[in-house]
């Protein structure tokens, strides 16, 4: 038998690297599977969109996850799965490729404005690549030590975090404005004086200009009473009058307390065969966790991130608190409603 390669080495980090990838996405891509059994729709879309391949493809998503946590924790393989994982590493990398040609043509078309040049897929089809790469190394004979196995669960343990992260800084800043029917405006904090935070200026401001640039009829504020005593709902609303919008284009939700109770409260408002078309305001390290709570509560939106009118000194700790939002709210896409309905 031979001996286990040496962590220090470069085959052995290169696998360990591999391995966590593929243990990440791969428990990752059950867990979705599981739900989808459930809800009817997966979370895949947040890594990889497969909606372009016929239905009887996506379903192989099972085999597919299965041989990547397969790999990740039996890395010694028979001919036949090693054939199978290597065919699966590299569909999935050619599946985030045209990912990145998609987002490429659609920025082109003017139906996104991303802040980054280059999307997430493009890491996802790296990262699948190099696992394509690692299996096709691998030596049927070699086996992984204790310390390679430490390093596979550390490395997937850095992805959870950095996952969010990346959804955030891709997809959270990335503009999707488009014609809709309403704008749904996000409350923050109001001060004790009533004038709105930066944040939430920067929220009403950018609505208010959806709203001047014809994208949008309507603006619903969704806000509730706070410490200073103010309703966000009215001091928005007042705001956007300011800006220009007239009353009559602007609907309060006065018991938007939170992200979950605007989300049921404003689907509430929307046409119940969802057909009614929603952009979604706030700041981009929010929009993520928007998103999914609109999925879970069958509504499709489009966000658009508020324009910054100056730098907020509170939102690297802001998007670091997205990290375990965007897991809890992902667990809880396992059930069909939001919480707070």
């Amino acid at each position: 038998m031979a001996m286990a390669p040496d962590m220090g080495s470069l085959p052995g980090v290169f696998r360990a690297l591999a391995r966590g990838i593929a243990l990440f996405f791969g428990l990752f891509s059950l867990a979705n599977a599981v739900a989808a059994l459930r809800t009817g729709r997966t979370e895949d879309l947040w890594w990889v969109d497969l909606r372009m391949l016929p239905g009887w493809v996506t379903a192989l998503l099972w085999l597919t996850a299965a041989l990547l946590v397969g790999y990740a924790l039996r890395p010694t393989m028979r001919p036949w799965r090693r054939i199978a994982t290597e065919a699966v590493a590299a569909m999935l990398a050619g599946m985030a490729l045209a990912n990145v040609s998609d987002f490429y043509s659609a920025w082109s078309a003017g139906t996104i404005a991303p802040a980054t040049v280059v999307p997430f897929s493009a890491a996802v089809s790296v990262g699948f690549a190099l696992v394509g790469v690692a299996v096709w190394m691998q030596q049927e004979t070699s086996r992984p030590g204790r310390l390679e196995d430490v390093a596979v669960a550390l490395t997937a343990a850095v992805l959870a975090l950095v996952f969010p992260l990346a959804q955030v800084c891709s997809f959270g800043t990335t503009d999707y404005r488009r014609e809709a029917d309403v704008a749904v405006v996000f409350g923050a904090r109001v001060l004790a004086s009533g004038q709105l935070t930066t944040s939430l200026e920067d929220r009403v401001h950018t609505a208010a200009g959806l709203y001047a640039d014809g994208l949008v009829d309507t603006l619903i504020m969704s806000g509730g009473v706070g410490e200073s005593g103010h309703d966000e709902a009215e001091a928005m609303r007042d705001r956007a009058i300011e800006l220009g919008v007239p009353e009559r284009a602007i609907v309060l939700d006065h018991r938007g307390l939170d992200t979950d109770r605007t989300v049921a409260n404003t689907v509430a408002m929307f046409a119940p065969d969802g057909s009614t078309r929603v952009l979604a305001v706030s700041q981009f390290y929010h929009l993520p966790r928007i998103k999914m709570a609109y999925r879970a509560a069958g509504q499709q939106v489009y966000t658009v991130p508020a324009e910054e009118s100056r730098p907020i000194l509170k939102t690297p700790a802001l998007v670091a608190r997205e990290i375990p939002a965007f897991w809890l709210y992902w667990g809880r896409a396992w059930q069909r409603d939001v919480v707070g309905g």
